[in-house]
């Protein structure tokens, strides 16, 4: 959890304008969800920039301490967040509240580490998955994913499947999803494509004679 913590506060007003009223005091909205209970709660826009300056994931457990309860705090992840479509800034926010000792299953982003070496050899670079849908106990979430793709030549790829994190976090992901791929550059595929059509002709005039 590295000491992440974000106060909030009882949102007793709901609705369009009051919600309004409050990004206008600086204020964002949000609701913070439990096993189908939900509670509607507001955070002051700095302190949320402040804490996710290096931008929004589902992987980062923080400590949500809701003012006034005598509870005391409560550990949470972000599940969904909307942006003002003009501004781009962030006017609603779903919090999931984290039951201790149970599983959570959520989506942790996946770093590409290094150049492929295909691309040096004309190779075309793909980006295919950005994110993975694991489960685990919340204190073994990582933040992130890294996976190596400098080694990828063309025609290689690297599927879900091929990742590993570790013992204690289970991967939810299509494992037959593409992560990462080189496509072969366009004159060497058209040219096996060609030695392919070749060698069928070849075939089929044998099998007639």
């Amino acid at each position: 959890m590295n000491g992440k913590q974000l106060i909030a506060e009882p949102r007793e007003l709901t609705g369009k304008n009051n919600n309004n009223r409050l990004r206008a005091d600086g204020y964002i909205p949000a609701v913070l969800y439990s096993h189908g209970n939900s509670e509607p709660v507001k955070v002051k826009g700095k302190d949320f920039a402040k804490l996710f300056k290096g931008g929004i994931s589902e992987s980062i457990i923080f400590n949500i301490d809701i003012a006034g309860k005598s509870e005391g705090e409560d550990m949470a992840f972000i599940k969904d967040f909307q942006r003002d479509p003009v501004t781009g800034d962030i006017i609603h926010l779903d919090f999931f509240k984290v039951t201790k000792g149970e599983k959570i299953k959520t989506n942790i982003p996946i770093e590409l580490i290094g150049t492929p070496i295909g691309i040096k050899m004309g190779g075309i670079f793909k980006h295919g998955e950005r994110e993975l849908f694991v489960q685990c106990m919340p204190r073994h979430l990582p933040e992130k994913i890294e996976v190596d793709i400098s080694g990828l030549q063309p025609g290689e790829l690297i599927h879900v499947s091929q990742i590993t994190i570790s013992d204690d976090v289970e991967i939810l992901s299509n494992p037959e999803n593409i992560v990462a791929a080189v496509d072969r550059p366009r004159a060497v595929a058209d040219e096996a494509e060609t030695d392919s059509e070749s060698t069928e002709e070849t075939t089929e005039t044998v099998e007639e004679k």
